[in-house]
């Protein structure tokens, strides 16, 4: 009889530290759930607010639970004070307040993240859209990347940090209100018992969020950007735009080529035709000057293995090389879109090589050297997708071995080149683009008597389609 009495109370006191394990294994994963409330307010509220709980996998704050919590802890509205009540009442790691606007025909939105342990704010920024339901596809798209490293570093208040002001008043309220004194010129009067129900929070004085102070700025508390009569703690960090400073493009292009000469008098000049060839491309654009607005860019594309061939079926080896670079200016237009003004030096060039059996051809060579001046543009069209262009005049000052005594001495020459195409963003750091480009220059030759070659002009067009895969910065 002892023996099985003996062994049900060793597999009791084996059993029970199991159980508790379990039990705290399950408990584990609430403790590390972070919790993010969302107050969102303005003509875009429903719209907005929806937008940035879904990004942030947050909460929804009722409309007047910020004043629920700032009267109940002694808080005046618009201070950190208010906002950190209302982490400690709905246990919120951090408070994220979206405050919409009408700004002319578009919607704007300024969104800041407070900590909800100190109800400071620790980051900011503004988005703007053509309409609200542009501003919702925006704030869902990107509230969470621009704000995840802001987020991961909140966390809720200690429980025990404020004190409910008792109902009564008199002494027993004034003990237990918050040690810390007013402002030094406070906005408007601490709550208390009697106080009566607060005012309705003010909306952002402006259209857009002013910087915050940097850890230079002195200690003293700075007017809050979002709340007239609030403060901003000194560990704010600057505002940052969201548009990339830095784009590396790597791709091919797929191109033709077609020479052909006007007013040929004696019909002895030969033209070219390339059906088709592919051209491996880099392109970069960095943006460090003027917040972005300033731009230095350069590009480069080469063949690989093109053979020009004759119609008696003699293949020639032939190289095409592009490449450029210059600088340019922006005038950025929400947050996707800009149009620019660029400058470039452009260098172009194609040539035909004889072989050992076979003297080169009685075809000139190419080599374009050219000042181009010109705009670029992106617009953002939906979601993801932006349409890209350009187009620029080239101001010719060399034109290789045509522009020779052997061929045409005399010649004057332009040319003009223009791109179209789609970006189609993957996340926050790719993009892929489809391209369409055009160089094309133009020739008067200008003969005169004793002149080797006689004709009156030509055209030298060059035609591509290019993919693209980019990495934005």
């Amino acid at each position: 009889m002892r023996t099985p009495a003996l062994v049900l109370l060793l597999a009791a006191l084996v059993g029970s530290p199991g159980l508790a394990a379990s039990k705290k294994a399950k408990a584990s994963p609430s403790k590390s759930a972070r919790r993010y409330g969302v107050l969102a307010t303005g003509p875009s509220a429903a719209v907005a607010g929806k937008a940035a709980v879904g990004a942030l996998k947050g909460v929804a704050v009722p409309d007047n639970r910020l004043q629920e919590e700032a009267q109940k802890y002694g808080m005046t509205l618009g201070t950190d004070g208010a906002y950190q009540a209302l982490a400690l009442g709905m246990k919120l790691d951090a408070v994220v307040r979206v405050t919409t606007l009408d700004k002319g025909a578009s919607q704007l939105a300024v969104v800041q993240v407070r900590n909800g342990a100190t109800g400071a704010i620790i980051d900011d920024a503004t988005w703007k859209a053509p309409s609200t339901k542009a501003l919702g596809q925006t704030l869902s798209k990107q509230l969470q990347p621009r704000f995840q490293r802001s987020l991961a570093g909140t966390k809720p208040p200690r429980p025990g940090s404020l004190q409910v002001v008792p109902a009564g008043g008199g002494v027993a309220a004034v003990a237990a209100a918050p040690a810390a004194a007013p402002p030094p010129q406070p906005q408007g009067p601490a709550l208390g018992a009697g106080s009566g129900p607060l005012p309705p929070e003010p909306a952002l004085p402006t259209g857009a969020a002013p910087p915050l102070p940097t850890a230079a700025a002195p200690a003293a508390a700075q007017p809050d950007p979002g709340i007239v009569g609030g403060t901003v703690s000194t560990e704010a960090a600057a505002p940052r735009d969201s548009r990339p400073a830095l784009d590396i493009a790597a791709g091919a292009a797929f191109f033709t080529r077609n020479f052909t000469y006007k007013d040929d008098l004696y019909q002895s000049l030969q033209g070219y035709s390339l059906g088709a060839a592919v051209a491996p491309a880099v392109e970069l654009t960095w943006a460090p000057l003027f917040g972005g607005r300033g731009y230095l860019t350069g590009h480069i594309a080469m063949s690989v293995g093109l053979q020009s061939k004759a119609q008696d079926g003699t293949s020639y080896p032939t190289q095409a090389l592009a490449w450029g670079a210059g600088l340019g200016y922006r005038f950025l237009i929400g947050e996707k879109s800009h149009l620019g003004l660029e400058a470039r030096f452009e260098r172009q060039l194609f040539t035909i090589t004889g072989t050992a059996s076979s003297p080169k051809p009685d075809i000139p060579d190419v080599g374009y050297s050219a000042l181009a001046a010109g705009v670029d543009f992106r617009f953002s069209l939906f979601g993801p997708v932006s349409l890209l262009g350009g187009a620029a005049y080239r101001h010719l000052f060399a034109v290789g071995e045509i522009g020779t005594a052997a061929w045409f001495p005399h010649q004057s020459s332009m040319g003009l080149d223009a791109n179209l195409g789609l970006g189609i963003e993957l996340g926050r750091s790719f993009e892929i683009r489809l391209m369409g480009a055009l160089q094309r220059y133009g020739y008067s030759f200008n003969s005169e008597p004793g002149d080797a070659h006689v004709a009156g002009g030509a055209t030298d067009t060059y035609l591509s389609g290019s993919l693209w895969l980019a990495w934005r910065l």
